[in-house]
């Protein structure tokens, strides 16, 4: 599928269903240089963070047009200076992949020591009163943030949650974002957001002729080959704490990106070798 237009698409009816008022903010953390989330939530009229250590001039650009405001830090489970493992695909440098782990397989020996702030810091900065969105592609960084939820006030935990999961190869090669260790902390992303409360999920994966899957966070035995097939490539799962979007909506919405574009398919065959 096609993941990223089709899960722009997705948050940007749910968040309207949920937050219709358009009271709570929404956070892009790990904007990257192509899928500009916080634009889709600014257009909307949602007030929009955006988290990104190395921000592009497009994002400058888009967030002076819509009133995104932009930190330049990376969000992570520590307050200071961390070293940012700077991004490589097919041996080009791309700022996309780039990661406070070492061990991410987008990760290279270059680095950037970068400001990072916890979660909690965050909200302090921007002082919400509630938190309709957040949205986390941080490059195997996602469990080190959405561990510190079970800490945050209830009134402020996020109403929709979108995280990425795997990534480099289909999940049956066992190896880098679905290497023990980072699909190990992806589980217990789940395990926690079942934990604080979330039910409704979505998941969308790029592994070409995949659909949307949608289960109950509360009910799901959150296990490996319950939730993830062989030919999973990487994707992204929505889940929402309160209120419910229905499968055939979701289907509606997500017919149009089943069919993967030329680019995604070179795609997946670099990243499938």
């Amino acid at each position: 599928m096609r993941v990223e237009s089709c899960c722009q698409s997705l948050l940007a009816e749910i968040i309207q269903e949920i937050d219709p008022q358009k009271e709570g903010f929404c956070i892009d953390v790990g904007v990257g240089t192509f899928a500009f989330y916080c634009e889709v939530f600014a257009k909307l009229g949602y007030p929009t963070i955006a988290v990104e250590p190395l921000p592009v001039k497009k994002l400058k650009q888009i967030s002076a047009s819509y009133g995104i405001k932009i930190l330049e830090n990376c969000l992570s489970n520590i307050d200071g200076k961390q070293l940012l493992y700077l991004g490589n695909f097919a041996g080009l440098f791309n700022s996309n992949f780039s990661s406070l782990s070492p061990e991410w397989f987008g990760s290279s020996p270059k680095t950037k020591e970068v400001e990072s702030i916890t979660l909690s810091t965050l909200l302090s900065r921007i002082k919400p009163d509630k938190i309709t969105c957040l949205k986390l592609d941080i490059e195997g960084w996602e469990f080190n943030v959405i561990e510190q939820l079970p800490n945050i006030d209830n009134a402020l935990l996020p109403q929709v949650i979108m995280f990425e999961y795997g990534g480099g190869v289909n999940k049956k090669q066992g190896q880098k974002g679905w290497s023990k260790d980072f699909l190990e902390k992806t589980l217990n992303c789940l395990k926690i957001l079942q934990k604080c409360g979330y039910q409704s999920c979505i998941m969308i994966d790029f592994a070409p002729q995949s659909k949307e899957r949608f289960f109950d966070l509360q009910s799901v035995n959150i296990a490996v080959d319950q939730l993830f097939d062989d030919q999973s490539v990487y994707g992204n799962i929505i889940t929402l704490k309160n209120g419910n979007i229905s499968p055939a909506k979701i289907h509606t919405i997500c017919q149009p990106y089943y069919q993967a574009s030329l680019i995604d398919l070179l795609v997946h065959q670099l990243v499938s070798r």
